[in-house]
């Protein structure tokens, strides 16, 4: 009997030990990281809208969210409408009249720090090359596509009044479109989108670690997190995704009935894609000062093993609403793929971040101002 509980009395206090050790090395990733944040002192629900499903947090400093694996540190701001605030002085210094352009996008528009952007990069080669100041307006934002840009537009157009718009169409907008926002799109009378409300599966992620947060001690918070992230959330987006398709499935499908496959999905996005360029449209009044962007995956332009490249399912139905409503349309893959030569791997970050990196975006940036350039703004200046 004595034997078996000193046995016991000695695994409590390995257990104990480790589980101090434990808790040493979770505070100090923490404070010298973190690897895995268990403070999670930006969690809580203001990013929650019943208008545009997902906002940035106004007038407030947040961390990079891409890119971040490259070791490189910046912080981004927003105003009260979802517009990147950022120091452009330099670009507009000494000028007397500036053109303004507001730019729509997802992350690939939102960009890094106040430099490394789309719209940053198209404004000074505009200052540089062209002598014309454009003052931008970057409204780009994480997992934004076409269905958000709907309302977002109504709001922004009244309020920035552009000159002229930039739109980024991105080979994810398809699977956000019908499987993240379709059945959340509010409609009014007149079947007018009028808002996109609140993902159920983000607000119970933000919820289950906001209740991580409350452990006092980080190995609790280690373990509710992992189960949260690894076990639960799996769960919640099966049951609320079931019966679709996952990211990129349509873009690496190269079968002859491609189209027909996911022809209800299409004709979803194809329907937000029109309702914004009406919305464009009515605002312009002239289609020759919208253009629609379309840039490359690595997968767009790397073949993979069998010698395949990603198909152009979605690229060609932005094109077709383009020629439609008689916008500019600009598809970069044919560009890049001739500027990033053989290895173009190397202007993406990898690593399972599918972004462009500082010099892909820059030669992205280059080759979308150049068609501004030429078709857009002031072409025989």
């Amino acid at each position: 009997m004595r034997r078996q509980l000193r046995f016991l009395g000695q695994a409590v206090l390995l257990i104990v030990a480790w589980a101090a050790i434990f808790e040493i090395g979770l505070r100090a990733q923490q404070y010298f990281g973190p690897l895995y944040d268990l403070e999670l002192a930006d969690v809580d629900l203001s990013w929650e809208s019943n208008v545009l499903n997902h906002v940035p947090a106004a007038n407030k400093q947040q961390m990079c969210i891409y890119g971040d694996m490259s070791g490189f540190s910046y912080e981004r701001s927003y105003d009260a409408n979802g517009v990147r605030i950022i120091d452009d002085s330099e670009l507009l210094s000494g000028c007397q009249r500036t053109t303004s352009v507001l730019f729509l996008g997802d992350s690939f528009m939102e960009g890094y720090d106040d430099k490394n952007t789309l719209p940053y990069h198209v404004a000074k080669y505009f200052r540089q090359h062209r002598g014309i100041c454009l003052k931008t307006h970057n409204a780009g934002y994480t997992s934004y596509s076409p269905s958000i840009f709907v309302p977002q537009a109504r709001r922004l157009l009244p309020v920035v009044r552009p000159e002229y718009i930039v739109l980024d169409v991105d080979e994810t907008d398809f699977y956000d479109d019908f499987v993240r926002y379709r059945k959340l799109v509010v409609r009014d009378e007149s079947g007018n989108n009028v808002g996109v409300k609140v993902s159920p599966v983000g607000h119970e992620c933000s919820v289950g670690l906001m209740q991580t947060r409350e452990h006092a001690l980080y190995l609790t918070r280690f373990i509710s997190k992992l189960w949260l992230t690894s076990v639960h959330m799996p769960t919640v987006i099966r049951k609320n995704q079931r019966e679709t398709f996952g990211l990129f499935d349509y873009s690496r499908d190269r079968s002859g009935d491609v189209e027909r496959k996911y022809a209800d999905a299409r004709a979803v996005f194809r329907r937000n894609l029109q309702e914004l360029a009406k919305v464009l449209k009515d605002y312009t009044q002239d289609g020759t000062r919208v253009l629609c962007v379309f840039h490359p995956h690595l997968e767009h332009l790397k073949p993979d093993g069998q010698g395949r490249v990603w198909n152009d399912l979605v690229s060609s139905t932005v094109r077709e609403t383009c020629i439609a409503n008689g916008f500019f349309f600009f598809n970069a893959t044919a560009t890049l793929k001739q500027r990033f030569g053989s290895s173009p791997e190397d202007f993406y970050w990898g690593d399972g971040d599918m972004h462009f990196n500082f010099e892909g975006l820059e030669a992205y940036s280059s080759a979308v101002a150049e068609f501004m350039a030429s078709k857009m703004i002031n072409p025989h200046d």
